[in-house]
């Protein structure tokens, strides 16, 4: 683990502790995209993308996950939010610049991760996410813990079609433009979870 600059408050320390060990859960399975290197707090108060209320919001949320673990394992509201966060800055580390981009890929790897939606309705980014990551279908729970290796091929396959669409936003438009029917997708995915 990297020495820290700056000390720790007591409160956060068990966080720490905790979003550590899913950052390098995290950076096993993203192993074939790249390496996302150690986690360093500072990276979270630094996120673009989680300012004043957010940031405490995920704080509570990394506690929440934890307490929750032993009863639901992933399958929680905090660990879709935490997941969310942790995958869009691990895009980002390997290089995955496009802010909507990467909100995309964190949206999608927590809807895989955990196999809840983000809102009230399956969003187009999480559809994409899981028809490159199951494009047999497929249910959520069906290979972490089963195929560690599986899980790494599936994750590299997804990000470097992320970074495809980086590169070339009409690939995205075409992806996107194939998975538009929700309709059709809800089916699916109603059906991948009877």
């Amino acid at each position: 683990m990297r020495n820290m600059s700056f000390s720790l408050p007591i409160s956060l320390n068990k966080t720490y502790q905790i979003i550590t060990r899913e950052w390098e859960d995290l950076r096993c399975s993203f192993e074939m995209c790249g390496d996302i290197g150690e986690f360093n707090y500072e990276d979270l108060k630094d996120f673009k993308w989680l300012i004043g209320e957010e940031y405490e919001w995920l704080m509570s949320k990394i506690i929440k996950m934890d307490e929750k673990l032993s009863q639901y394992g992933y399958a929680t509201s905090e660990a879709l939010y935490v997941f969310t966060v942790l995958a869009m800055m691990a895009a980002k580390r390997l290089g995955l610049n496009s802010e909507n981009l990467a909100f995309n890929f964190g949206m999608g790897y927590g809807f895989v991760r955990t196999g809840l939606i983000s809102y009230d309705r399956l969003e187009p980014k999480q559809v994409l996410f899981y028809k490159i990551f199951f494009p047999l279908g497929g249910t959520w729970d069906m290979f972490w813990g089963f195929d560690p290796y599986l899980v790494k091929e599936k994750l590299s396959i997804v990000f470097h079609r992320f970074m495809s669409w980086q590169i070339n936003p009409q690939h995205y438009k075409e992806d996107f433009a194939r998975s538009q029917n929700i309709e059709e997708l809800w089916k699916a995915w109603e059906e991948a979870n009877e």
